[in-house]
């Protein structure tokens, strides 16, 4: 049960990554940090690495630190915990008919990015920086996918546990992240032809979040999973 809860945070943070909202920006949030556009002068790629994982460093302990807040909420409301699973379907159902375009949550599709401003010197504390930004920001982009997970958190009933399935998920956001730096120039091609399908991850995530919902809201979640891992 509890390896199959971390493959499906793992699966949603690479949703994530690829959602419309996130994947044609990864080349331009990468030259931000290395302090030149993705079309300017080849920066060091030892550098570039070092920025891309202070980065991922920066939005998992934000992550981390939201699946332990929703792991104590789910263990100090344990009494409870079945009807806030049962709502957290709900939620999820509703928030993958915004997914799939059945419905529109304007707040949703609001997102903050890193113009506007003087932007700040580039360095690696700047990296770790922007890394927290970007997991507070993006979180109504996210948010869909991101809520399936705090469910699950919470489902968890402990901090560790918490912690854990939300690390998942900025891993699967963090590695493709990382190898889109480690390989900039040759991925950067590839992932705006990617863009052109983007919709479809959104669709599917979409589709997957309904079906989520659904089985936490008639409890067939704990049913289901648990044959699988018997």
């Amino acid at each position: 049960m509890e390896s199959l809860s971390l493959g499906v945070a793992l699966l949603a943070g690479l949703v994530s990554f690829f959602s419309p909202c996130i994947l044609p920006l990864v080349p331009v949030y990468i030259g931000y940090l290395t302090g030149r556009s993705v079309t300017g002068q080849e920066h060091a790629w030892h550098a570039r690495i070092a920025h891309a994982a202070l980065f991922v460093l920066g939005f998992g302990a934000i992550f981390v630190g939201l699946g332990a807040t929703a792991g104590l909420i789910g263990q100090l409301l344990t009494r409870h915990l079945s009807v806030l699973v049962q709502i957290g379907g709900v939620l999820l159902i509703v928030l993958g008919m915004n997914m799939t375009g059945m419905i529109r949550v304007p707040w949703l599709d609001q997102q903050r990015s890193l113009s506007g401003g003087k932007p700040p010197r580039p360095g690696y504390g700047t990296s770790v920086l922007l890394g927290g930004l970007f997991a507070l920001g993006w979180t109504p982009c996210v948010g869909p996918v991101l809520a399936a997970v705090l469910v699950l958190a919470a489902d968890a009933q402990t901090v560790a546990r918490g912690s854990m399935l939300l690390g998942m998920y900025a891993l699967g956001l963090g590695i493709p992240f990382m190898a889109v730096a480690a390989a900039l120039e040759a991925l950067t091609p590839v992932l705006r032809r990617m863009n052109h399908y983007s919709r479809w991850v959104s669709l599917i995530g979409g589709i997957l979040l309904i079906v989520l919902g659904f089985l936490m809201l008639t409890g067939l979640y704990g049913t289901l999973f648990g044959s699988l891992s018997g």
